[in-house]
């Protein structure tokens, strides 16, 4: 085990009102039933579980405010995601949301304060590419990011949800939902998709054109979405990168911008590890002709639970 000290995480999970949103647009989109505070995840199967809540990486619950939902779901399948800020015996495979502190610093200020030195250098040549950077929320916002979110979801082997899942999630924040976008001549290169709840933004999916990575497009990417968040948003505090496995190479990777590990507790009545449950079938996925997954996997999405 490895004993991280974590940064000042501020030990805040996502708001009451924003993980009700999110449960309305899953509800919206995939038709999920309602449990009390539950959704009802059907399995292709038949077997149901009680989800708190699906697809989000974590609610707006600590290990510590849980008893309450794991009564409700005792003798039943279920699964309940919550953030775990007391936890410090890191070991490989855990699952955790990384995040970095950006709030009280400028752009400029976090750029070397906070984000390590290869990692700066990288950023640096990303930016001598001559790439373009835009955000926003409108349709064709929405669509460059679906192109590259479905291209990489497909590559590492995972279903991806359909566009209209991102929709129902625009109907339900809004504003608060945004899409960052990297071009080269116009096309686009990589991607992410943020939601903002007060003091958060959570960069829930994003992606690069594999072809523009050995450019360090995700770099020029993932620096210029941190760097609109900080400046342009007084009020967030925290970035999170989203979930990783301890040690994984996203965890690798998110670390080099200064983030720091959240343990996701995942509280179920399934005995399993997310990590390795999906191995066999995602390396099935990767060798499926894409064509045939863009048709099965946003209908697939609707049953797996730990998405």
């Amino acid at each position: 085990m490895q004993k991280t000290e974590l940064k000042n995480a501020n030990n805040i999970t996502f708001s009451k009102e924003f993980t009700h949103k999110f449960k309305n647009a899953l509800k919206e989109h995939f038709g999920y039933e309602e449990f009390m505070d539950f959704l009802v995840v059907p399995s292709i199967t038949g077997k149901k579980t009680l989800s708190y809540l699906p697809i989000i990486n974590y609610t707006d619950r600590k290990s510590d405010d849980i008893e309450d939902l794991k009564e409700l779901s005792k003798e039943n399948r279920f699964q309940i995601r919550a953030l775990n800020f007391e936890y410090r015996d890191f070991k490989d495979n855990d699952t955790v949301t990384m995040r970095l502190d950006i709030g009280g610093f400028s752009s400029d200020e976090l750029f070397m304060k906070t984000v390590k030195k290869k990692c700066r250098t990288k950023v640096r040549k990303s930016m001598k590419n001559g790439f373009e950077f835009a955000y926003g929320n409108g349709t064709k916002e929405l669509d460059d990011f679906y192109t590259i979110f479905s291209d990489t979801m497909y590559m590492h082997g995972t279903p991806a949800f359909s566009k209209e899942f991102f929709i129902s999630l625009s109907k339900e924040y809004k504003d608060s939902i945004l899409f960052f976008n990297s071009y080269d001549n116009k096309k686009v290169i990589s991607s992410y998709c943020v939601l903002l709840d007060k003091k958060i933004a959570w960069a829930g999916w994003g992606g690069v054109d594999m072809e523009y990575r050995g450019k360090l497009a995700g770099y020029f990417t993932q620096w210029n979405t941190i760097r609109s968040i900080t400046d342009l948003y007084d009020k967030i505090e925290i970035f999170d990168f989203g979930r990783s496995p301890f040690n994984g190479g996203t965890y690798g990777y998110k670390a080099q911008f200064g983030a720091t590990p959240v343990k996701i507790d995942i509280i179920t009545s399934q005995t399993k590890d997310i990590y390795s449950k999906y191995s066999l079938a995602s390396n099935i996925w990767k060798k499926l002709p894409k064509s045939m997954v863009d048709l099965i996997g946003p209908k697939l999405c609707k049953y797996l639970v730990d998405l």
